[in-house]
């Protein structure tokens, strides 16, 4: 238990009395913000140490429930830093993508693929896009949609500028691809030697992020957690190779 002297929105202390809750405990509000709150909190705030090893264990195969147990909180504290967290990740992924000017000199290829996923029940699906840099190894661009070409354009969207102008990209015979990709970028083959850079980081993706493993009870619920979740696992697998 730990007494709440200070507003656990903006910080002041200016706070009143405010009656009490309907379990009956006391309840305070603050003059500056007015959020109201209880004095007495039966689950304390997370430490910063706490917040440091959440980090670590959202980008690995664990569940949510397992990080619980694990950190000894509740599922409430991990979900509200799990939103805090996630507003946090870059619109780029943290990816060093390659400058305008570094494509002009040296060609850059690109790997493109899609992976199965859903959400709530597996009549949802949700396809991951995905394109891969060949020589950084770094996710340049991820998209979470359709398999056709809608969920196509939305990864062609999202791909830096320089990328989309100049960058070569290298697909499976999936038809989607043609119909996004320009002609003179595109280089479609039938064998996976020519995705198997993308196709091994997938392996890698099933190990660290436990909603896209097949056969398991570690599904997402809400396609905004989904996304989200696989935005940061990538984020933290593009900042590791930064190292």
């Amino acid at each position: 238990m730990s007494v709440q002297h200070h507003c656990p929105n903006c910080g002041s202390s200016n706070i009143v009395k405010n009656g009490y809750t309907y379990y009956g405990k006391a309840r305070g509000k603050c003059k500056q913000c007015h959020r109201q709150f209880v004095f007495v909190r039966q689950h304390p705030a997370l430490s910063d140490e706490q917040k440091r090893r959440i980090e670590l264990l959202l980008a690995e195969r664990i569940s949510l429930e397992g990080i619980c147990r694990v950190m000894e909180i509740k599922a409430h504290q991990l979900y509200a830093y799990m939103d805090e967290l996630y507003a946090d990740i870059p619109a780029d992924l943290a990816c060093s993508a390659a400058e305008a000017a570094d494509i002009e000199l040296r060609c850059i290829d690109c790997e493109t693929d899609e992976l199965w996923s859903f959400v709530l029940r597996k009549t949802n699906k949700q396809w991951l896009w995905l394109a891969l840099d060949r020589a950084s190894r770094q996710v340049v661009a991820l998209h979470i949609g359709d398999r056709g070409a809608t969920g196509a354009l939305g990864l062609w969207q999202a791909l830096p500028e320089p990328y989309r102008q100049q960058a070569s990209f290298h697909t499976d015979d999936w038809d989607a691809y043609k119909q996004i990709i320009p002609v003179h970028q595109h280089r479609c083959s039938q064998y996976k030697q020519h995705t198997n850079h993308v196709e091994r980081f997938f392996c890698t993706l099933r190990q660290r992020a436990s909603r896209l493993v097949r056969l398991s009870l570690s599904f997402s619920k809400k396609l905004n957690r989904h996304i989200n979740s696989i935005r940061f696992v990538v984020t933290h697998y593009n900042l590791s190779l930064q190292l």
